[in-house]
């Protein structure tokens, strides 16, 4: 694991939301993982066309359990203008995002790709601070596919858990920019 300064932010601990298809695999691994990860973080996960009230797919619970986080509560969800209010928008896929900026183009410049988060947090780190503003910056950054997670949904269980695993990377990167010691504040502890 590797160590991150502190980072002063204007941002308190910023409201984040995930959005994959369903809200069955990718949103929900990513939500429940970072909410184990900063606990105090207000986080949420949506699908562009979500298996409305279903729970977290097999493959992906059972990997997400793997990591000691349970999900047996979790029930997939639409997303809507009111999700929306989040400081930090993530998406899985450029698909994905150009559907929200074309049903809410309002959250054009807080909405990027999960798998550009290290660019985000290379961005926080070289600025010394998380804020809005370089939010907005990191959004307007060229994405390619490489940023993008694939989608685990009824594939066998070596790509389920490639993409587990991306997103356990992801995650993690995402976490030590979100931590409140890496935002400047003092730790819960």
């Amino acid at each position: 694991m590797t160590s991150h300064a502190a980072l002063p932010t204007s941002l308190s601990l910023p409201r984040v939301l995930v959005v994959c298809t369903g809200n069955v695999c990718r949103s929900p691994f990513a939500e429940l993982l970072l909410r184990a990860r900063v606990p105090d973080l207000e986080i949420a996960s949506r699908g562009i066309d979500a298996l409305e009230g279903s729970p977290m797919e097999g493959q992906m619970r059972t990997l997400l359990e793997a990591r000691d986080v349970d999900a047996s509560d979790f029930r997939a969800r639409q997303v809507d203008a009111a999700d929306l209010d989040a400081d930090l928008v993530l998406t899985m896929s450029a698909r994905q995002r150009a559907y929200l900026l074309d049903e809410f183009p309002q959250v054009a410049r807080r909405t990027g790709l999960l798998g550009a988060v290290p660019t985000l947090q290379g961005m926080a780190e070289e600025q010394g601070e998380l804020s809005p503003s370089l939010i907005a910056a990191w959004t307007r950054r060229p994405v390619t596919r490489q940023h993008e997670v694939p989608d685990p949904f009824r594939r066998p269980l070596e790509e389920a858990r490639a993409t587990a695993d991306l997103l356990d990377r992801h995650v993690e990167s995402l976490a030590a920019l979100l931590r409140p010691s890496a935002l400047g504040s003092p730790s819960p502890r």
